[in-house]
């Protein structure tokens, strides 16, 4: 079980609740009209911020401490890829697909959902 929960949001659709932990680097979503825990997921690294992609929690996207952002489905660990600077904010832009991370410098990571770079 995590010790500490840094991070919690609802999905679109109001029926789920994601939360990230750490010691250790966790993941669990749970289903408010069940009122139980859906699922658990284990990652590498411990999350600075997440974003919810899709309504539910069938797409998630993960910026970690270790520079890495990945990206969950449904079944879990989708794609991960490495950003060159430790980042610290995330946001999503639904209209164009865009994922953007913001980083400890002034440069800012962009990363098209949909075209894949």
């Amino acid at each position: 079980l995590p010790s500490l929960v840094e991070r919690v949001k609802v999905s679109n659709d109001g029926k789920f609740i994601i939360a990230s932990g750490i010691y250790p680097p966790i993941i669990r979503i749970f289903e408010v009209a069940e009122l139980s825990m859906k699922c658990e997921r284990g990652i590498d690294s411990a999350v600075v911020q997440f974003q919810i992609l899709s309504d539910d929690y069938s797409k998630l996207a993960f910026l970690c401490e270790d520079r890495n952002i990945e990206l969950h489905a449904q079944y879990g660990k989708h794609f991960k890829i490495r950003i060159p600077k430790m980042g610290r904010d995330l946001v999503y832009h639904p209209y164009s697909g865009d994922l953007i991370a913001a980083g400890s410098s002034q440069e800012i990571y962009r990363l098209n959902l949909e075209q894949g770079r």
